[in-house]
């Protein structure tokens, strides 16, 4: 994760981790990391994961749109393929945007609209993409600087082991 790879390891929660790739990818490098997920079976594979390559991380069951982050307690709040519907947006935001410490930044990373026409894989509604000008401007509204809004074009392999194109949103936002 070229994003977080130079910055010294703190305090980071993944937001809807899945199986918990990033977590546990953060844990090896120092950081101490909370994977939260509403999926108890994604969790316990990352948890066995964790265990085999002796990782310590906290993870917890819950509904990233009902769960309530403490304020200003992580020095990387992280979501990455995490798709809310439009209408969660506007309290979901502002709770992961609270939960930045300060000096700390919100880490957010996905398909950007433009994967629809351009890229492959991905959610196929253009409500669920990131639109990183439009994203920046919501998080300077709650107080991030944002230092990066960039519509990232990159290869991937499919599940079939072909390679395609992806076209993804990065967005870091840092609390002042």
């Amino acid at each position: 994760m070229k994003e977080v790879g130079a910055t010294s390891p703190g305090r980071a929660i993944d937001v809807a981790a899945g199986e918990g790739r990033h977590a546990l990818w953060l844990a090896s490098r120092g950081w101490e990391v909370v994977a939260v997920d509403f999926s108890e079976v994604a969790l316990r594979r990352a948890q066995a994961r964790a265990r085999a390559d002796a990782l310590a991380v906290g993870f917890v069951v819950a509904d990233v749109h009902t769960m309530r982050l403490p304020p200003a307690r992580f020095d990387l709040v992280l979501a990455a393929f995490f798709h809310p519907r439009p209408s969660e947006r506007p309290a979901l935001y502002p709770a992961m945007a609270g939960a930045v410490a300060p000096g700390g930044s919100l880490l957010l990373v996905s398909y950007d609209k433009a994967n629809l026409t351009e890229g492959a894989g991905g959610p196929r509604d253009p409500d669920f993409l990131l639109d990183p000008p439009a994203l920046a401007e919501e998080l300077e509204a709650l107080g991030l600087d944002v230092t990066r809004a960039d519509t990232v074009r990159s290869r991937a392999t499919a599940a079939d082991g072909t390679e395609v194109d992806v076209v993804n949103t990065v967005i870091r936002a840092v609390r002042r």
